[in-house]
C-alpha cells in the first residue's frame, strides 16, 4: 500500500524531463577519452581512463584544464587549448558519423506527442553546443530556449546551476523534473538540484552500485520509466 502511494505521488509530481547531452543522449565518452588522450600526449600528460571518467567527463573544459595544469587558467589559455581539445573530438565523431543513441529520437517524438516539456543541460560550450544542435538536428525537440549550454555565465556541474536554468524554461520546480545523466559530476548536480527523479544512463558499463538511482543501459529501458511516472501534461506546455 504504501509502495502504491509512493508511487502516485511521483506520478503526480513528475512533469517534465531535462536530458544531459554528453554520454546519455550521444554516447561519445570514448570520443572524448580518445580526444583527450591525444592531447594530452601532445602536452606530455597521461590520466587513466577512471581518472578521466572521475574527474573530466561532465565538467566545463576550464575546470579539466585547471585539473590537468593544476594551475588557474587564463581566458586565452582557455580558448586555444578548448580549440584545440574540441577539434579534435568532432573531428573524431565525423570521421565515424556517431548518431544519438539507440532509441532516443523515438523517446523525444514520444514526449513531444504527448506535450511533455523536455529541456537539454550539457556542460559543452558554445562551439560544440552549435556543432550537436545541427549535426543532430536537435532544433525538431528543442528549441533554442531549452537547449541549456556552458557559456561560462554561471558554475559548471556538480553545481545545480545549469538544472537551474534549464527547469525556468520549462516553468517548474525541481520536485517536478526527472533528469536523465550518466557521469558523477552530472549525478550530483542533479541531486543538489533536487530532482524529483534521477535516471543514470550507463552508456560506459561503468560501476554506479553506490548510487540508488535507477540505471538504464538503453534508452528501450528509458520508455517505461517516463510513461510511469510522468504526470499528464498541462494545456499550458503545448505553447511554452
Amino acid at each position: 500500500m504504501a509502495e502504491a502511494k509512493a508511487k502516485q505521488i511521483i506520478m503526480e509530481t513528475i512533469k517534465g524531463i531535462i536530458f544531459d547531452f554528453n554520454g546519455t543522449l550521444l554516447w561519445d565518452s570514448q570520443y572524448h577519452s580518445n580526444a583527450w588522450n591525444i592531447f594530452l600526449v601532445k602536452y606530455g600528460f597521461f590520466l587513466s581512463e577512471e581518472e578521466i571518467h572521475e574527474n573530466m567527463h561532465g565538467r566545463t573544459n576550464g575546470e579539466i584544464f585547471s585539473y590537468i595544469f593544476k594551475r588557474d587558467i587564463r581566458p586565452d589559455e582557455l580558448s586555444t587549448l578548448s580549440h584545440q581539445k574540441e577539434g579534435i573530438y568532432r573531428g573524431l565523431i565525423m570521421r565515424d558519423d556517431l548518431h544519438l543513441a539507440s532509441g532516443v529520437t523515438e523517446m523525444f517524438n514520444y514526449c513531444e506527442s504527448a506535450a511533455i516539456p523536455m529541456a537539454i543541460a550539457t556542460s559543452s560550450d558554445k562551439e560544440n553546443a552549435d556543432f550537436y544542435y545541427e549535426r543532430y538536428n536537435l532544433n525538431k525537440w528543442f528549441p533554442k530556449r531549452r537547449y541549456i549550454y556552458n557559456d561560462y555565465t554561471f558554475k559548471g556541474k556538480p553545481a545545480p546551476d545549469i538544472f537551474q536554468k534549464a527547469a525556468e524554461t520549462m516553468f517548474l520546480k525541481p520536485s517536478e523534473i526527472m533528469i536523465f545523466e550518466d557521469s558523477p559530476a552530472g549525478i550530483e548536480a542533479a541531486e543538489k538540484f533536487g530532482a524529483g527523479k534521477v535516471v543514470i544512463v550507463n552508456s560506459t558499463k561503468a560501476n554506479y552500485s553506490a548510487y540508488s538511482h535507477d540505471v538504464i543501459r538503453s534508452f528501450d529501458d528509458a520508455m517505461p520509466i517516463i510513461e510511469n511516472i510522468i504526470d499528464k501534461p498541462r494545456d499550458i506546455y503545448r505553447t511554452c
